[in-house]
């Protein structure tokens, strides 16, 4: 007779972290509608400086959105148990370095890229450290749902999506501000762009 192993299957996070992760993202969304400032940092009209970016990140987070619940059913070996509460725990850090960014800027967090007249370079907060920790916030908000969800391809996809979409933007925005933005090229020579140390 065949002995019976008495481990009890592997099964991942259970769903009801994707459910709180979904929470938390909402949070995401009340954060981006309320916490910046009115008038042209909260406006989505698009600038010639834009070159596009903020319509390929919107549809970023659309497909980011909707990529947990359609991969968690794909059968493969799910995280352990702990990505659930570690998924919100990244959620948490990724909001509340986007509020710290978006407070530390002010006016000049803006959702297009743009720049005024009277713009300074900001090395203050979190821009002491690196020169888009807003962005780093949001791609360890959508991470960090993706990690709640359990599944290996959704972690994959989003993050990969993500960071592509990300990097674009941070291509188009430093050459904006190196152009238009009195001493940005200095500033950039003493920070990294996204991960501190790094790049």
């Amino acid at each position: 007779m065949e002995r019976q192993s008495s481990a009890a299957p592997h099964r991942g996070p259970s769903p009801a972290w994707l459910a709180a992760a979904y929470v938390v993202l909402g949070g995401f969304m009340v954060l981006e509608r309320f916490a910046r400032k009115r008038g042209r940092a909260s406006s989505l009209d698009p600038s010639a400086e834009d070159r596009g970016t903020t319509r390929m990140i919107v549809g970023g987070f659309m497909v980011a959105g909707v990529l947990p619940l359609l991969l968690r059913p794909v059968r493969q070996r799910p995280l352990p148990r702990s990505a659930g509460a570690l998924g919100l725990a990244l959620e948490a850090a990724g909001l509340c370095l986007r509020l710290w960014s978006m407070r530390t800027l002010g006016g000049s967090y803006t959702r297009t890229l743009q720049t005024n007249e009277n713009q300074q370079v900001v090395d203050t907060g979190p821009y002491g450290v690196i020169r888009h920790p807003g962005y780093l916030g949001s791609l360890l908000a959508w991470t960090g749902c993706a990690v709640a969800s359990g599944s290996v391809p959704t972690v994959l996809s989003v993050a990969g999506l993500l960071a592509a979409a990300y990097r674009r933007r941070i291509g188009v925005e430093e050459e904006l501000l190196r152009s238009k933005l009195p001493g940005y090229a200095e500033y950039a020579g003493r920070t990294k762009k996204l991960v501190p140390l790094l790049w």
